[in-house]
């Protein structure tokens, strides 16, 4: 008989079926579905009952009874208290082959995606040491000197750090640094709340920005140079105090990082976003410019990038020939993105601020061939998909970073006339649960002739001369069929 598991605080021996998505194992007693965190497929365990619910639990490891071949020991010290990941108990391909299962099972249930085949995900070049951005707190525990810290899995609580595995070594040297500064600082470790640490793979270069509740400048200076005293490769601080109208920003150095990424050199300013694995970006770029830019051989594409940041995809694109509209809504990542256009001497852009909804609503339904975007986590908004609707280019591309508003997008696309023509996963974050996915979508053959025949009537009047008149005395549906077959073989790529 089953175990009964109706009983807070209750040892029971359970087997683990698989990972489920935000990297908990799910378990069944009886009709009970249990949720264990720090445990693998096919796992026997034993585990504590805790918030017990109608018809299901949350389970506290205990004990591995018997584990997976594919378990490992995790290297760093607060793993299972930080939040920051999920899977440093796993091996590497078992975390690769992990995350393709959550996100085809994840596609399939939210999104209706049964029939899209989720191919291996790309795997990062390195798993740990890979990170190039990281976001810390402060905290200064009662009798103990302060120290920078994460935090602990669904809660408030801070855990001190010393290292980090998952960060590149040159972020690992300075978090060792600054937690000597804090400790010797006094009065500034219990100001400052934040730390963020910033490393260019391509230079070498360091920025570190702070934030604290009150800071005068005279006591920002002196910070600064304690913190320059002794670490080396620091480009520039950054010590924002206060909030809103009454926030103040004091600047040691330069602030500004620059990358290499597909043969350009990319400016990130201390506001702006950037990926955090930056190698692995470098496929993620050449992927993107790749199903973006196939079938483009007759005339220029005509792109609108949402989302663009400092144009991380869309200047390899114009770079690649096509005509490239970058729409962001931070005024520093646009300034950024046309320095960086300018610098790397690439034509063909066009810049404009605004949110993506504003800038969808303004635009009309023939102006583009194909929508790039990369959403925030929550995916699209509604009314960022009634404008992508209206426009119903022939072509999409998504990057996303959450699989679950992918899979409601994506549902809501298809249901708009969209077909997923392929999709890949990539692993920018190891020994977490983040999985970034890429999915192109393309018209449905009806619809796409539909917009063809339209955009081609627009055209007509180009297309064809006299010499196409007398030639034939059907000649306006005789040049809107020449059209369509040219737009055909312009914006649909040969390998969908």
């Amino acid at each position: 008989m089953p175990t009964d598991v109706t009983q807070s605080d209750k040892t029971v021996l359970v087997q683990i079926d698989k990972l489920v998505h935000g990297g908990k194992g799910l378990a069944h007693e009886g009709a009970m579905a249990i949720f264990v965190e720090g445990v693998l497929p096919g796992e026997s365990v034993r585990i504590q009952l805790a918030r017990v619910k109608k018809g299901y639990a949350e389970g506290r490891l205990r004990d591995v009874v018997t584990p997976s071949p594919d378990r490992t020991t995790a290297p760093c010290p607060v793993y299972g208290q930080c939040g920051g990941c999920q899977l440093q108990h796993a091996s590497a391909a078992a975390q690769l082959a992990m995350k393709r299962s959550i996100l085809a099972e994840t596609l399939a249930r939210l999104g209706g995606l049964t029939e899209v085949d989720v191919p291996p995900l790309v795997a990062s070049p390195e798993v740990y040491g890979y990170r190039t951005r990281a976001r810390l707190a402060v905290v200064v525990p009662k009798g103990k000197r302060a120290s920078l810290a994460y935090h602990e899995e669904g809660s408030h609580r801070l855990v001190p750090i010393a290292a980090c595995p998952v960060l590149a070594p040159r972020l690992n040297e300075a978090v060792a640094h600054l937690n000597l500064a804090l400790a010797g600082s006094g009065m500034m470790a219990a100001r400052i709340q934040e730390v963020r640490l910033g490393y260019a793979v391509a230079t070498g270069d360091l920025v570190i920005q702070y934030e604290a509740e009150h800071c005068t400048r005279r006591q920002a200076e002196g910070w600064f140079e304690w913190v320059r005293t002794g670490l080396a490769g620091l480009k520039g601080q950054v010590m924002i105090a206060g909030r809103g109208l009454q926030q103040r920003r004091w600047v040691d150095g330069e602030t500004a990082l620059t990358e290499q990424v597909a043969g350009l050199r990319l400016r990130c300013s201390d506001r702006s976003f950037v990926q955090a694995n930056w190698r692995l970006n470098e496929t993620l770029v050449g992927t993107v410019a790749g199903w973006a830019l196939a079938g483009q051989e007759r005339a220029p594409l005509r792109v609108l990038e949402l989302y663009a940041g400092i144009g991380n995809f869309g200047l390899s694109l114009a770079r690649g020939g096509a005509l490239v509209t970058l729409v962001e809504a931070n005024p520093a990542a646009l300034a950024d993105a046309r320095y960086n256009a300018r610098v790397n001497h690439v034509g063909r852009c066009r810049f404009r601020q605004g949110p993506a909804e504003t800038i969808l609503d303004s635009s009309t339904p023939d102006e583009y061939d194909l929508v790039l975007m990369d959403p925030p986590r929550t995916g699209l908004s509604k009314e960022a998909l009634t404008g992508l609707l209206r426009l119903k280019p022939l072509r999409l591309v998504y990057l996303s970073c959450d699989p679950p508003t992918l899979a409601r997008d994506l549902r809501a696309l298809r249901e708009a006339g969209y077909r997923v023509a392929r999709l890949q996963g990539f692993d920018m974050f190891p020994q977490t649960m983040h999985i970034e996915t890429l999915v192109e979508l393309t018209l449905a053959a009806q619809d796409a002739l539909r917009q063809l025949a339209f955009h081609a009537k627009r055209e007509d009047s180009d297309s064809c001369s006299e010499d196409d008149s007398a030639r034939d005395s059907r000649a306006p549906s005789f040049c809107i069929h020449a059209s369509i077959m040219s737009a055909l073989n312009r914006h649909c790529p040969p390998t969908l």
